[in-house]
């Protein structure tokens, strides 16, 4: 077998970068500081669902009890890997150099990318790039929505009449943390860099400083436009295959807390169920917690893991050892699961798309300036595991390869470009077998060549979009939107008839809107035409406008600049009734109800 695990009891390092002369207590820091972040974040984020599902709403007395038992969770899972023994022979210090490269690379990257996630100029917050702009507003419409007690499960603050069907694990953490007083600007760049330096760790566990440089430089080879035109920019960004760091870590907030999980739980299988290794993975309780609170942090992740497993566990013949794991996860992950897509409705959402976003172009080229040598160095890899019968890497390869290309078959949201969120787990599960398989054998010259090509493209997009050149991405305007939630806080709203943007900010006050952006609405599979027709009569003040109100579950019209842009024909009726109950420089809130 190409590479095989050289490692001391409890360690999570893995070859091909596996060192000697390592101090076995690094190790060990780096082993529990994963598990033991995973299980709390996971373990505090179940909690905090459960006791606030409940109790009807969740308050600072649930979140300091989650926070509290996530903690000891964590704890209990760091020591529980913590056994000792002796650190493995390795390949020298070259191996280390490229390891500390390809982890301070993801460091910077993250410290720029995480740091400038929201920031403040001129009296307005702005973010860094495109990606994060229409996402960053939703997930800060969840937050404070949460954090304000909406009851549980939640109704969906940006539709009436529909349950939240989002994976909004993330978000509850970190409404917990504003419940008890943390400010939302500082949060976000805060837990947006411990989720990189767990992701890093568990990139790093599963398959060395290859995985670590395979995520956050995946490409193809739009970025090679760079030697022609000189401009260092996101080329990936205008192709399907996006720059996974910079289009789903930092703007798909349930990353931050999927990628370790799901990564932790394929390092410990692949021990367990692959390699045999009985003593050597986790304990099936911390495996349990990870895996059963994934459904709602992320949907697509759990889906793969959970695939993933039950392929190792069968074809592996390891079914009674997988047991005890799957017993501690079933009840947490059947409830999530249930809760997340609303008793299953999501299901519905699942369709036959032939070719993917292929579209017009030819396939091979297509796949060519999409995904690079990757795919040419999987198959590589795949062959050589079959002909010379790595049972492995087979293994570790085919569930991967075979998800990624059903994934051409059939779409997973209403937008087809959803299906990357499980394309990136067939890539990055695939990474340590390319490297063993298809670069490792292969002399150094060329294998420096292939890695170069590999990662050009997608070095070249993460370095353009940290420069942060572009057009200024405002969030929200600060005097606006505290001038909106202090005037909010002082009236009781159950629904507030607004325009339909995407940072409107009543939204991002945590107070629930008649309908949000159509966007974010189509995205997440709600069908809301007849919402929004209801909707325009309102806002328009045509007849039966107050009828409309009552459907829709309206107790206040909110008129401010937005609202005369989308609707400049308004008679705006409901001024006519009364004066409004606040107002300001933002506009005017009206009760209708």
């Amino acid at each position: 077998m190409a590479s095989r695990l050289r490692i001391a009891c409890g360690s999570l390092v893995d070859d091909p970068v596996e060192k000697p002369g390592r101090s076995v207590d690094a190790l060990w820091m780096a082993e529990a500081l994963l598990v033991g972040g995973t299980v709390f974040a996971s373990a505090a984020t179940g909690l905090a669902a459960v006791v606030a599902w409940l109790a009807g709403s969740l308050g600072p007395a649930i979140g300091s009890l989650s926070l509290v038992a996530g903690g000891i969770a964590g704890v209990l899972a760091a020591r529980s890997c913590h056994r000792g023994g002796r650190a493995a022979p390795g390949s020298g210090a070259r191996s280390r150099l490229w390891e500390g490269l390809a982890l301070a690379a993801f460091a910077a990257v993250s410290l720029r990318q995480f740091g400038w996630i929201v920031f403040e100029r001129g009296g307005s917050l702005l973010t860094l790039v495109p990606n994060n702009y229409g996402d960053l507003p939703l997930h800060w419409t969840y937050v404070n929505y949460l954090a304000g007690g909406a009851s549980f499960w939640p109704g969906n603050p940006i539709l009436t009449h529909e349950r939240l069907r989002y994976p909004f694990g993330v978000d509850l953490l970190t409404a917990v943390f504003v419940q008890l007083g943390a400010r939302l600007p500082v949060l976000l760049p805060v837990m947006g860099l411990a989720g990189a330096a767990l992701t890093a760790l568990a990139l790093r566990a599963w398959g060395g400083a290859f995985a670590v440089a395979g995520f956050l430089f995946a490409g193809g080879l739009a970025g090679l436009q760079v030697l022609a035109t000189g401009e260092l920019r996101d080329y990936q960004d205008a192709v399907a295959w996006k720059s996974l760091y910079v289009a789903l870590l930092v703007p798909q907030r349930g990353f931050l807390l999927a990628l370790p999980a799901g990564l932790l739980l394929l390092w410990s299988w692949r021990r367990r169920l692959v390699r045999r290794e009985r003593a050597e993975g986790l304990p099936p309780w911390v495996e349990g917690i990870v895996w059963g609170v994934l459904p709602l942090v992320h949907l697509h992740t759990f889906l793969f893991v959970s695939v993933v497993f039950a392929a190792w566990a069968v074809a592996g013949r390891r079914v009674r050892e997988a047991l005890p794991t799957l017993a501690w996860a079933a009840v947490p992950a059947t409830w999530a699961v249930w809760q997340v897509t609303d008793r299953f409705r999501a299901a519905s959402l699942v369709g036959w798309r032939p070719g993917w976003m292929i579209g017009g172009e030819g396939p091979f080229l297509f796949l060519l300036l999409n995904f690079g040598l990757f795919l040419p160095l999987a198959l590589l890899a795949l062959c050589r595991a079959v002909i010379g019968r790595h049972r492995e890497e087979i293994l570790v390869l085919a569930p991967p390869l075979v998800v990624f290309a059903a994934l051409f078959l059939v779409k997973l949201a209403p937008w087809e470009w959803d299906n990357t969120k499980v394309m990136l787990w067939c890539y990055v599960a695939a990474l340590p077998a390319v490297f063993d398989l298809a670069l490792a054998r292969a002399w150094p010259w060329v294998r420096a060549i292939a890695v170069v090509v590999l990662f050009f493209s997608g070095a070249v997009s993460v370095l353009g979009a940290s420069l942060g050149g572009g057009s200024r991405l405002e969030v929200l305007d600060l005097a606006e939107y505290d001038g909106v939630c202090r005037a909010l806080a002082a009236v009781r709203t159950s629904r507030v008839a607004t325009a339909q943007t995407f940072n409107h900010p009543v939204a991002l006050c945590g107070h629930p809107i008649v309908a949000g952006y159509p966007g974010h609405l189509w995205s997440h599979g709600l069908d809301a035409r007849d919402v929004e027709k209801r909707l325009g009569i309102l806002m328009r003040g045509a007849p039966g406008w107050r009828e409309e109100a009552k459907a829709l579950g309206a107790s206040h019209v909110f008129w401010g600049v937005r609202e005369r842009e989308a609707f400049p024909t308004s008679t705006r009726p409901w001024a006519e009734s009364g004066a409004p109950v606040a107002s300001g420089p933002w506009g005017a809130l009206y009760r209708v109800d």
